[in-house]
């Protein structure tokens, strides 16, 4: 609730996550433009493209979670909290916004170009393994990189060389963490080609669920190592982040 009312409260919250929201009404305009009718094998594709799109849009403020709390973030260093419950609450804060949004897309495709049910219920575990993977490699980026950002402005104070080439880095890293979400459908696709008994089989639903399950725990494995690493950090991460904006 602590990084929900900080994501609704800070201006420069607000107008970084309007961009996905900008995405949303472009995209769909688009869609409702032009009358494609794409393959039925590739409409799954299109809530993917679409969200991690949204996600990457995100980079800014996911991806430097620490940098927009400035001298707030003393009150994380103070907490006695678990600091792998100072990363779930920020990666939670953001999840109603970009599973909303993405689950929006979902249905405006659904609607304007139908995907198999089963294809259109197993998009609900892949994006849910897509957020929490991005959160992850986010996470890691807000560790290592955290920049601060002056008051009323989106820009970093002084920026240094070592942390924007760390965001180009995760530009390049974001689809390789992501396309493991694409391997149910992968599978479902092969089978379909040798195995026509497959083709009754709802595959990438099953192994949707499957990953989904496998994701959530390796989050939590995962959360626990960067909670013990923002604890060995959050000193250095308090200098950064309100040494150049008080």
């Amino acid at each position: 609730m602590s990084g929900f009312r900080s994501l609704v409260r800070a201006p420069e919250a607000k107008m970084l996550l309007l961009t996905p929201c900008i995405f949303l009404v472009i995209f769909g305009s688009i869609i409702m433009a032009h009358s494609l009718e794409p393959p039925e094998m590739y409409r799954p594709l299109m809530p993917f493209a679409a969200f991690a799109t949204t996600l990457l849009s995100m980079v800014g403020l996911v991806g430097n979670q620490f940098g927009f709390d400035r001298g707030g973030f003393r009150v994380f260093v103070l907490c006695p909290a678990r600091r792998r419950d100072i990363l779930l609450g920020k990666n939670l804060a953001l999840a109603p916004l970009a599973l909303g949004l993405g689950l929006g897309m979902t249905l405006l495709v659904q609607v304007m170009y139908p995907m198999r049910f089963d294809h259109f219920v197993a998009a609900g575990p892949q994006l849910l393994s897509m957020y929490l993977l991005f959160c992850l490699l986010a996470n890691c980026l807000s560790l290592l990189a955290p920049m601060p950002i002056a008051a009323g402005s989106l820009k970093p104070a002084n920026p240094k060389l070592v942390p924007i080439l760390l965001q180009v880095a995760f530009v390049f890293l974001f689809p390789l963490a992501l396309t493991p979400t694409l391997l149910p459908l992968g599978v479902e696709f092969i089978l379909a080609q040798w195995l026509e008994w497959a083709q009754a089989i709802p595959v990438d639903l099953l192994l949707s669920l499957g990953e989904g399950v496998a994701v959530v725990y390796f989050y939590r494995f995962v959360l626990d190592v960067q909670g013990r690493w923002l604890h060995a950090r959050e000193q250095k991460i308090l200098e950064l982040v309100t040494s150049k904006v008080e």
